[in-house]
């Protein structure tokens, strides 16, 4: 977002993405590889850092020596935020589908706002940041380390509570704490969203001086919406339902709410068709909980009811696998065929697997009850594909390590 502001901005990375290559496009100037000190100079303004980047990092060390100011990302997006009338979309899942749906409503509306999302649009030049020229922003608030509670929102969208973050919230009550102090956090005479089918936030006990409206996908108003929608699944008609309930509460009209469902096609690495190999239509996906994979599963049998569908998954990070593993083991229902890559990695946020429930093993249950194995290497899955797929059948590649890369090489082959 900073390059946006005329900001001579610099970064690192251990290894180059999509995104620092959008940076690089816009301006920055990136330095790919293992971190050190010497790039950073005494006339930086500021350090901005990821919670993985931790404090013993060089760059960080070296800007504590010269006195730098260092903020987290949550930090620099939290005093951002002060300057705006912010739209902050929280939740367990859906956040960016739905952050992308509210940013462009309000810019067919004329309210031309800020917005910055968890993922790229097309309407934004590929880009995951808008910049608007009004008071308004419209911004995605992740839970992540209890990042979203940097914020104070004029207005607040809560999607779902779910089990995700375990390794920072260890139980569930604490995170429905922390979502509890978030809407709470939203100011006076401004609007909070709630979903009514989520029976955790329906049984949210809430004493504020917010205006609070629900939403659900029951109704006229919801088979209409269902109806214009192109993108698939039970939880993007809900998404859909969440920026149609703030939409009418910000007083935007039902014919712009409606042109913004009816011209919405997606967003990067949600169900995002990648093209056709040998005859199979090959879709990518961000999802890495298994509320996710089941919702994207679902969304793909909506979609292809009669087709053949293999899903292949890489696990996202060792800790969420072993915590949620029973969870994982039953989230593949609707796939007429799984496999699963080895856990990807996570600089700064990766421990050991508990109990043995490690990818391997979490083929082997799946295997129990479905055709599903594991794939050592992507040698072998694309051996697999070759081999076993025929005319119709739909691959969905799924994870929030580097999956996407395996996508892309298929597409290539």
């Amino acid at each position: 977002m900073f390059p946006h502001w005329r900001s001579g901005i610099t970064g690192s990375d251990a290894a180059r993405s999509l995104i620092t290559d959008d940076l690089v496009r816009r301006g920055a100037v990136i330095r790919i590889g293992s971190h050190n000190a010497s790039p950073l100079r005494p006339n930086v303004s500021r350090v901005i850092y990821s919670l993985a980047v931790k404090n013993e990092n060089p760059e960080r060390q070296k800007a504590r020596l010269l006195k730098i100011p260092q903020f987290s990302y949550a930090e620099a997006l939290g005093e951002l935020t002060q300057n705006y009338k912010t739209i902050a979309i929280a939740g367990a899942h859906g956040k960016s589908t739905t952050t992308a749906l509210v940013g462009l409503m309000l810019s067919e509306a004329g309210f031309d706002p800020t917005v910055i999302v968890g993922t790229r649009l097309k309407e934004f030049g590929n880009s995951n940041f808008r910049k608007g020229k009004s008071e308004w922003l419209v911004l995605e608030a992740d839970e992540f380390h209890g990042s979203f509670l940097r914020y104070r929102p004029f207005a607040a969208i809560v999607t779902n509570l779910d089990r995700e973050h375990l390794e920072f919230y260890k139980t569930f009550g604490n995170i429905k704490k922390a979502f509890r102090t978030f809407v709470g956090q939203v100011k006076t005479g401004g609007y909070l969203v709630l979903n009514r089918e989520d029976r955790n936030l329906a049984s949210f006990k809430l004493k504020t001086r917010t205006n609070i409206a629900y939403y659900d996908r029951q109704g006229m108003r919801a088979v209409k919406v269902k109806s214009l929608l192109k993108i698939p699944g039970v939880h993007n008609h809900s998404n859909a339902m969440a920026c149609d309930v703030l939409g009418n509460a910000l007083g935007i009209s039902i014919s712009v709410r409606d042109k913004v469902f009816s011209r919405f096609t997606g967003t990067w690495r949600r169900f995002e068709y990648r093209g056709i190999y040998r005859e199979t239509k090959v879709y990518d996906d961000y999802a890495h909980h298994p509320t996710e994979i089941k919702a994207t599963l679902a969304g793909a049998r909506e979609k292809f009811p009669k087709a053949k569908i293999w899903a292949i998954f890489q696990p996202h990070l060792a800790e969420r696998l072993s915590l949620l593993f029973s969870d994982f083991a039953t989230a593949f229902r609707e796939a007429d065929q799984v496999m699963i890559l080895e856990t990807y990695k996570v600089l700064g946020r990766e421990s050991a697997p508990q109990n043995g429930r490690d990818a391997k093993s979490l083929a082997e249950k799946l295997a129990l009850s479905q055709p599903a194995r594991f794939m050592r290497d992507s040698k072998d899955v694309f051996r697999a594909i070759k081999k076993e797929t025929v005319k119709g059948d739909i691959l969905l590649f799924m994870g929030a390590g580097d999956i996407k890369n395996l996508s892309d090489k298929l597409m290539k082959c």
